[in-house]
């Protein structure tokens, strides 16, 4: 029988993923809005979250991240850093395949963006670092989908509010992906906008994905071919960078 889940914990750390290099402070406005709560129940987790000086109140109604925060995310990257052969095996991808690389970690929102190498082409598709992507229409997301046991995915559903069916309508989806190790999306997430992605696993789990993206037109058969072998290489190489013992 699955453990029940606090979906409080759950919520309150959905706010502060809300934080990213565009927007540096939150009101219990934009945490309503982006996580379908009531302006009361938003600001009461804004609220907690201050008295637990995981953010700091920069004036009336208006929150930044704290020094509990602070702390805690130095020592996340002090205990789980990235592979030391992230950028180096992105820009060798980049140069291989002539198109953009990046690597997401997972987060219950969906896939984040920690590393990429962007094509040096005219018209590119573009993606900055601490982007977070959506886990059920793309392939990075799905690949952290299909890396789940099936109870973990229940859970995650619950954890963010999607339906059930929802799951269930990707599920061979996932089964694909588990079978040929890799996902691909063709316009699913964005019209016009291809992925090939493939899993890092260390640790009998997805640690990290890497994926090489662009234009749709570009993303022919034989280019996705490619990529998938150049990314299951070079993801067998991060993964023993970062060990048998370390995880995400």
């Amino acid at each position: 029988m699955a453990t029940p889940i606090n979906l409080s914990v759950m919520k309150a750390f959905d706010a502060l993923e809300l934080f990213n290099e565009a927007r540096a402070e939150l009101t219990a406005e934009v945490v309503a809005r982006e996580l379908r709560l009531s302006h009361a129940t938003a600001h009461r987790f804004l609220a907690t979250l201050e008295a637990a000086s995981v953010l700091t109140a920069v004036r009336r109604g208006v929150y930044a991240p704290g020094p509990r925060l602070a702390r805690l995310g130095r020592m996340a990257e002090d205990l789980a850093p990235l592979p030391a052969s992230l950028q180096a095996t992105l820009d060798r991808l980049r140069q291989g395949l002539e198109e953009s690389v990046m690597a997401c970690r997972y987060t219950p929102r969906g896939p984040l963006c920690v590393a990429v190498s962007q094509a040096d082409r005219p018209i590119s598709v573009n993606i900055r670092t601490g982007t977070t992507l959506p886990m059920l229409s793309t392939a990075q997301g799905r690949l952290f989908l299909a890396g789940m046991a099936p109870r973990d995915r229940k859970n995650w559903a619950i954890g963010q509010s999607v339906a059930q069916a929802a799951l269930a309508e990707v599920e061979p989806l996932l089964e694909g992906i588990r079978a040929e190790g890799h996902a691909l999306n063709r316009g699913d997430n964005e019209p016009d906008i291809a992925a090939v992605s493939v899993p890092v696993i260390a640790g009998g789990r997805t640690a990290l994905t890497i994926s090489a993206f662009g234009t749709l037109g570009s993303f022919g058969l034989e280019v996705q071919e490619r990529a998938a072998r150049l990314l299951k290489e070079a993801a067998a190489e991060l993964a023993q960078d970062i060990g048998p013992t370390k995880d995400t």
